[in-house]
């Protein structure tokens, strides 16, 4: 396959790649909070919760790692349709979204595992309470979280608002994935969530219109065009 032929496939890939992973990403918000509507008040009652439907907890598990490796190549070719012509903008919002996908990845599905392994096995609370409280509070773990949860949010908005100031998409997707991203911070309970849920799959479906090969190459034209006219 020759390199013309290589980059449209790539970039198609890419824009399947986030429209699937914002519609799992959707379906596993969802299905979670529906199953397991109610806060749990320490991180070690995670295991009654598993416990409660352990077969709906592997599910959820399985749909949000899918979800959280599709958008892996997404992301990647999102960077690399940015980059064209916002080269800054897809270096900053790459350098926080790339290892905010691999730490989610790998949290979820360790997290989760470990979880659903102690459920099943029938293991109580007050047995996991001393060890799950010993990683709460070390700082690798907690850096973890941080690079997960802080540089999921800030590097898709990035890439998402450059994006549209690289005119690969409309205003109203990074401000869709901005409200979908506040929204899941500060809500609780199910009937939020769904509207995350929503907001979340509508933007990256949106920002998959925009690292098509069709867009992207005309959107590349469009700024040759301009820069010959001057």
């Amino acid at each position: 396959m020759d390199d013309q032929a290589a980059r449209p496939y790539g970039r198609r890939f890419a824009a399947i790649a986030m429209a699937g992973g914002g519609v799992l990403y959707a379906v596993a918000n969802a299905f979670y909070w529906v199953m397991f509507p109610d806060e749990v008040s320490e991180t070690a009652a995670n295991v009654d919760v598993a416990a409660s439907d352990l077969g709906a907890w592997r599910a959820e598990t399985i749909l949000f790692a899918l979800a959280h490796l599709l958008l892996l190549p997404a992301v990647a070719g999102l960077i690399v349709a940015v980059g064209r012509r916002r080269r800054l903008v897809a270096t900053v919002g790459g350098a926080f979204a790339v290892p905010a996908l691999y730490f989610s990845a790998i949290h979820l599905w360790h997290y989760n595992a470990f979880f659903g392994a102690l459920a099943g096995g029938g293991v109580k609370v007050e047995a996991v309470r001393p060890v799950v409280g010993a990683l709460d509070e070390d700082p690798l773990v907690m850096a973890s979280f941080a690079v997960w949860i802080l540089g999921w949010m800030i590097g898709l908005l990035v890439l998402a608002f450059g994006a549209w100031r690289a005119g690969l998409v409309s205003l109203w997707v990074p401000l869709v994935l901005t409200g979908g991203q506040v929204l899941d911070f500060v809500s609780n309970g199910v009937a939020p969530k769904l509207v995350v849920s929503v907001l979340m799959a509508a933007g990256l479906i949106g920002l998959a219109q925009g690292v098509r090969p069709g867009r992207v190459e005309s959107v590349a034209a469009a700024a040759r065009g301009t820069e010959t006219t001057r």
